[in-house]
């Protein structure tokens, strides 16, 4: 039997073909037994589950009945959901779920196909990643290589492109992303290695765009390798013996290279030598710095250098520039502040030593081969000292060594200033006067005389009788120093711009004092003749 509708072969006893859902209709001879069937049976099916009805009732088969077969409420597809009759509302409340149902399924499998799509792809890069080293152990190289072609291979079709860049859409777009992995890895470290240091591998700044646009999801940062198979080399110090010699005192010392010492082999001409600045050897203070080195070409770096001897000497030099400070220098004086206490006490005693002033041992000597008039005190007074100028003549200071005498006669007593001159002041690396380059003069021009009351008169003296005329008479160096008073026990001192004021007022009271001291020794004098007369008179009485 055919299908009505669409021709179909229908199988005997379908009630609906099986293609396109139309009803079958039967043919007349068929219908009677058909129905009989639906009823007998539906009955007969009813009976047998739940049994015969109470009190013998007959079963009542009014609701097999509404329907022509035993599909009766099944919905049929070739009715229409909103026929108007009375079994729509049923259709519709059996439909609605089943759709519903159908697009939850339907969005679940879409989500899960989304999200397979969508998620980054992980990728070991690990397999795709190469180190290599080469050179010589301390002076070794390390590169990277992607392999963009297993690269390709692996994940040539799973990887697309989701960016802006149109250049990574086309055909080609496998190949640039390969190539700019392959460009982003990098190392952390890739000059002047040791073998077993260790190199991290990591992507360069700008690859982590690309990688968000490829959806990659990688596991290279943080893999490193332990640096091997540098060749070994033997070392050697090429200053090894190297020596320097030096000259004069700070700040106008100067030096001079001797390498009659160094002997490795490596030494000469052909191999290298040592350069340096000549400038750097000239005019030196303790603390400057003079480096040397064994390259003569400064475009060529110090690693290109070591690679070219190693190659054709099979030795490495272990620097190639050396770096010395000047210390232990002889220290010229040429400030009033490098002059400690410590030093000048030295200076005192080198004076006093070489018998170049009286001292207070002096004390008691006859000056006159007499016996009459005595030395009765030395005392330090100060330096009048002289700082040289810029560009002067001279390059240390000039200290006048300043003493003050007094001398005695009977009762009486006279006091002058006795000056040294100390020049060619040095001081030793540990800060000491070098006592045997000091220059010391008899700075005494003025030949000094005095007379006593009593009439003796004594003359020959070499000195000064005021401050005023040690200043006067050193004034003719002030072009060449600055001049300024260091007084005993005094740690600063003025300028010899201001001075003026104040050795003026020192002369004054030194003046002063030394005219209070005549009068008072002439009083007492004068009270002593007194005093003599009328002891006289009174014996004449």
């Amino acid at each position: 039997m055919k299908c009505t509708n669409c021709g179909a072969e229908i199988q005997e006893g379908t009630l609906f073909c099986s293609e396109c859902g139309t009803k079958v209709i039967l043919p007349e001879s068929q219908a009677p037994a058909a129905n009989e069937f639906a009823q007998n049976g539906a009955q007969d099916n009813f009976q047998n589950n739940f049994g015969q009805p109470a009190d013998g009732a007959q079963f009542q088969n009014a609701n097999f009945q509404q329907s022509e077969n035993i599909y009766a409420g099944v919905p049929d597809p070739a009715a229409s959901v909103n026929d108007g009759k009375k079994g729509g509302k049923g259709v519709k409340k059996i439909l609605i779920p089943i759709i519903i149902l159908l697009v939850l399924v339907v969005a679940a499998v879409g989500g899960v196909v989304f999200y397979l799509k969508s998620r980054p792809i992980e990728v070991d890069l690990n397999e795709y990643v190469k180190v290599t080293f080469d050179g010589y152990d301390t002076l070794g190289t390390a590169t990277v290589d992607f392999d963009d072609k297993k690269f390709k291979k692996d994940y040539g079709d799973k990887i697309k492109y989701h960016g802006d860049d149109k250049d990574m859409k086309d055909e080609s777009s496998k190949k640039l992303i390969a190539e700019y992995l392959d460009e982003a890895v990098s190392l952390d470290k890739t000059e002047k290695l040791t073998n077993g240091d260790k190199v991290t591998v990591k992507f360069k700044y700008d690859a982590d765009a690309l990688l968000e646009d490829l959806n990659i999801k990688t596991t290279t940062d943080g893999m490193s390798f332990s640096v091997k198979g540098l060749k070994e080399v033997p070392t050697f110090d090429p200053f090894e013996g190297l020596e320097i010699t030096y000259y004069g005192t700070a700040p106008d010392a100067y030096a001079s290279l001797d390498y009659s010492n160094v002997s490795n082999e490596y030494f000469d001409e052909s191999a290298y030598w040592f350069d340096y600045d000549y400038e750097q050897l000239q005019d030196l203070s303790n603390g400057d710095v003079i480096t040397i080195t064994i390259k003569y070409d400064d475009t060529q770096s110090d690693e290109e250098y070591i690679a070219y001897f190693v190659e054709t000497y099979g030795a490495m030099p272990t620097q190639i520039t050396k770096d010395f400070t000047v210390e232990g220098l002889q220290v010229s004086i040429t400030t009033k502040d490098q002059i400690t206490d410590d030093v000048l006490s030295q200076m005192q005693s080198f004076l006093e030593d070489e018998g170049n002033i009286y001292t207070k041992d002096d004390i008691g000597t006859s000056v006159l081969d007499d016996g009459s008039v005595t030395i009765s005190n030395v005392e330090y007074y100060g330096m009048y000292i002289g700082e040289p100028k810029k560009d002067s003549y001279y390059d240390s200071v000039q200290a006048y060594m300043t003493y003050k005498l007094t001398l005695k006669y009977k009762k009486e007593e006279y006091s002058y200033y006795f000056v040294v001159e100390m020049s060619d002041l040095v001081l030793d690396g540990e800060g000491n006067l070098v006592t045997e380059k000091v220059s010391t003069d008899y700075y005494n021009y003025d030949y000094l005389t005095h007379d006593f009351k009593d009439g003796m008169y004594i003359y020959g003296m070499h000195g000064f009788e005021t401050i005023a005329d040690i200043e006067d008479d050193v004034s003719y160096y002030s072009s060449y120093f600055n001049f300024s008073w260091v007084l005993a026990g005094e740690t600063e001192s003025s300028d010899s711009s201001s001075s003026d004021s104040s050795t003026t007022e020192t002369s004054t009271d030194e003046e002063s004092s030394d005219t209070e001291a005549e009068e008072t020794t002439d009083t007492e004098e004068t009270s002593e003749e007194e005093s003599d007369e009328a002891s006289e008179e009174a014996s004449e009485e």
